[in-house]
C-alpha cells in the first residue's frame, strides 16, 4: 500500500510517496510559477501545481496502482473564497501578509482583545484569516459561498466536499478552542455566517474518493481516498516524533519554529499576550504552540550571499566551508538576528533591525557565521524562557530542516538551550506526517501505531558543560542588549 503526503507551502508544494513500512519511494516538488513581483497566489496556480506534483510523483513509482490514499496538509491563515459554483472569487492572500483594515481594528476594539484571546487562544492580529475575510467580503466581485482554508480548498477540488481540520480553524480568529466549534459570538460580531465556513473535522479525516475528472487529470484510480491533514507544523511534529508531553520539534528553515507538546491551556492570558497560540494536538494528546522567529535561516542565507560567496569551492557549498572553518569555541560577538524585523514570538516589531556587536580587526567571516548561529539560538532560548512562564517545558528537542544538517549549529543549540538535541534523519517530515495520517485513516488505526515505523534519528547531541557555562553568561547579555535595542 502507498500513501501520498502533500505538503503545501507559501512558495511551492510537495508530494512524497511512502510505503506502509515507512520507506520513502518518490518525491516531487514544484515552486509556484508566479510572475516576478506577484505577492498573492492565484487559486488555479495553486491547484494546478498540486495536481502536477501528485501526477509526477505517482509516475515515478513502479506500480502507482498501489496508491491508496492522498493526504493534504498546508500552511495556515490563508484561504480561497469561492462562490456557490465553487469558483474562486479572488487570489489567495498569503499567511505572511496582513489585511489590515479599519473594519478589523474596529471589530477588535468592540469585542475586546481579551475576549478574542479567551475564545481563540491567540492574540488578535491582522495576519490571521479573519482580517482577510472581512477584506474579501467587502472587495470580492460576488457573494462568498465558502471560505476554504488551503488544505481544505485542495481537498474540495479533489473530492467536492468542504471541510477544514481543527488546527487550521485555530488560525482564523473564529474558532472557540475550549468549546471545539466555531464561535457564535465572534461570528455574530464579525458578520461572517457559519454557513460560509467549512465543516470542522479532526486531522486525518477521510473525506471521500477522487472525483472522476480529477482522477483522470492526475492519472490515478477513482477509488483513491482523500484525507484532510492538518497545519504544516502539526504534521511536521508527527513526522519528527513529537508524542510525549515535553517533546518538541525544532524546524530550522527560512524561519525557525519550535513546536512543543504540553498538557493543558495555561491559566492566564499572558501566554497569548506573548503571541503563543494553543492548538489541540492529534487524538487529544494535549496542545501545541508555535514559538518562532521569522529571521533565522534567512539570516544565515544573508551571511552566505552577502559575505561568503567567494568561499564556494568545486563540489562543496558555501555552508559546508563555513561549517568546516567556524571556530569551535563560543565567539566574543553578539548578534541580534532581526534582519527582517522582530517577528513571530514573543514580540512583533517590524521596525527592528539586526545588529552585530563586538567586531575587531581580528574578526573573520567564520566568526561572524558562528555568531549568527549563536544569536538565532539565543532568540529561541528567549522563547523557551517565556514559554516556561506558561508552564510549557521542553525535555526533548527533535531537530529537522536545513539547520539540522549543520553539526556546528546543532552543538550550539545543545549548549545554549541546555538540552539534548536529537537530529531527525528523515528530511520530508511534513509530507511524511501527512502520509502517516493517510495510512491511519484507510487502515482504521491510530497514527501512533504506525508512526514508529517512519521515525529515524541520528546520534543525540548533548551540551558541552564548559560552553554551556559561557553561553549562560552571554545569554544574560543578549537579553540586556535585546531589551535596550527594542527601546531605541
Amino acid at each position: 500500500m502507498i500513501s501520498l503526503g502533500i505538503d503545501i507551502g507559501g512558495t511551492g508544494c510537495k508530494c512524497v510517496a511512502f510505503s506502509d513500512d515507512g520507506t520513502q519511494l518518490a518525491v516531487d516538488y514544484e515552486e509556484y510559477p508566479l510572475a516576478a513581483g506577484m505577492v498573492n497566489l492565484p487559486p488555479e496556480v495553486l491547484a494546478s501545481s498540486v495536481f502536477r506534483v501528485i501526477r509526477d510523483c505517482a509516475n515515478k513509482l513502479e506500480n502507482k496502482k498501489e496508491i491508496a490514499v492522498i493526504t493534504v496538509s498546508s500552511f495556515g491563515e490563508s484561504f480561497v473564497a469561492v462562490d456557490d459554483k465553487g469558483c474562486a472569487l479572488d487570489d489567495i492572500l498569503l499567511y505572511f501578509g496582513n489585511a489590515e483594515s479599519a473594519a478589523f481594528d474596529e471589530l477588535v476594539r468592540c469585542v475586546g482583545a481579551e475576549k478574542f484571546m479567551e475564545i481563540c487562544r491567540i492574540l488578535p492580529d491582522a495576519s490571521y484569516s479573519l482580517a482577510k475575510m472581512l477584506y474579501t467580503n467587502k472587495k470580492a466581485p460576488g457573494k462568498v459561498w465558502k471560505f476554504l482554508f488551503i488544505a481544505g480548498f485542495i481537498c474540495y477540488r479533489l473530492t467536492g466536499r468542504t471541510a477544514t481540520d481543527v488546527s487550521l480553524a485555530c488560525r482564523t480568529l473564529l474558532y472557540d478552542v475550549k468549546k471545539a466549534c466555531w464561535s457564535r459570538e465572534l461570528l455574530e460580531a464579525s458578520g461572517i455566517s457559519e454557513n460560509q465556513l467549512p465543516e470542522i473535522v479532526q486531522p486525518g479525516t477521510l473525506l471521500g474518493n477522487l472525483l472522476p475528472e480529477i482522477a483522470e487529470e492526475v492519472g490515478l484510480e477513482e477509488d483513491v481516498k482523500v484525507v484532510i491533514g492538518t497545519h504544516d507544523q502539526i504534521v511536521n511534529a508527527l513526522g519528527a516524533g513529537v508524542k510525549e508531553l515535553g517533546d518538541a520539534v525544532d524546524t530550522s528553515g527560512t524561519c525557525e519554529c519550535i513546536t512543543p507538546l504540553f498538557p493543558q491551556i495555561p491559566d492566564t492570558l499572558d501566554f497569548q499576550r506573548d503571541n503563543f497560540a494553543c492548538v489541540p494536538y492529534l487524538e487529544g494528546k494535549g496542545y501545541v504552540t508555535y514559538a518562532y522567529n521569522i529571521s533565522a535561516g534567512s539570516v544565515v542565507r544573508w551571511c552566505r550571499d552577502a559575505l561568503g560567496m567567494h568561499l564556494k569551492e568545486e563540489g562543496k557549498s558555501v555552508y559546508a566551508v563555513l561549517n568546516e572553518t567556524a571556530p569551535c569555541e563560543p565567539t566574543g560577538l553578539m548578534v541580534l538576528p532581526f534582519l527582517q524585523g522582530m517577528g513571530g514570538t514573543p514580540d512583533v516589531d517590524p521596525r527592528a533591525t539586526g545588529l552585530i556587536a563586538g567586531l575587531t580587526t581580528q574578526t573573520r567571516l567564520p566568526d561572524i557565521y558562528r555568531a549568527i548561529l549563536e544569536g538565532i539560538t539565543f532568540e529561541m532560548r528567549y522563547n523557551m524562557e517565556r514559554l516556561s512562564k506558561g508552564d510549557v517545558h521542553i525535555k526533548r528537542l527533535l531537530a529537522c530542516g536545513g539547520g539540522a544538517r549543520s553539526p556546528v549549529w546543532l552543538q550550539i543549540k545543545a549548549d545554549i538551550l541546555g538540552c539534548e538535541i536529537i537530529p531527525v534523519k528523515r528530511e520530508e517530515t511534513g509530507a511524511m506526517g501527512s502520509a502517516i495520517l493517510g495510512f491511519a485513516a484507510v487502515m482504521g488505526i491510530s497514527p501512533w501505531t504506525l508512526a514508529p515505523r517512519f521515525w529515524q534519528y541520528a546520534e543525540p547531541i548533548r551540551p558541552n558543560p564548559v560552553h554551556q557555562s559561557v553561553y549562560n553568561d552571554r545569554y544574560e547579555l543578549y537579553k540586556q542588549l535585546r531589551a535596550f535595542y527594542k527601546e531605541i
